[in-house]
């Protein structure tokens, strides 16, 4: 069986990319209300949860990918920028826990962290976006 053709392989990118933006999505519908107290915790940390399941099913279906070599670092660089998403969320799950407990200085630091891993999870979703996209128009 042949490997991916480097067309195949931009095509699942993209297609990755832009499941990924629908959660990154979301995770700025979340953080936002967390923001304005109009979630509860339980709330939010269940569409945290179903969000974290999701972008894991994403990350272990693009990394299953056999690329061509000459692709084998934009996939990496995908993964990469995936795993900064998940951090996102595990940091947003612990400052749900301290919040719950009542730590509010300790779990404001940790929404504040997630908030600044998001933006830069963003900078980078955009870039790799940008770099698919003028890669498949080659």
């Amino acid at each position: 069986m042949f490997g991916m053709t480097k067309k195949q392989f931009l095509k699942k990118s993209k297609n990755c990319l832009k499941e990924s933006g629908i959660q990154l999505l979301l995770v700025r519908e979340i953080f936002n209300s967390e923001g304005k107290g109009e979630i509860s915790f339980d709330d939010a940390s269940n569409n945290v949860d179903k969000i974290r399941k999701n972008l894991e099913d994403i990350f272990f279906k693009y990394e299953a990918l056999k690329p061509p070599s000459k692709c084998k670092s934009l996939q990496l660089e995908i993964m990469k920028t995936l795993i900064i998403l998940q951090d996102v969320l595990v940091l947003n799950s612990e400052y749900i826990i301290l919040s719950k407990e009542g730590s509010k200085v300790e779990g404001q630091e940790k929404f504040e962290k997630s908030i600044d891993e998001l933006e830069n999870f963003r900078n980078k979703f955009r870039k790799l976006s940008q770099k698919v996209d003028l890669y498949l128009r080659q």
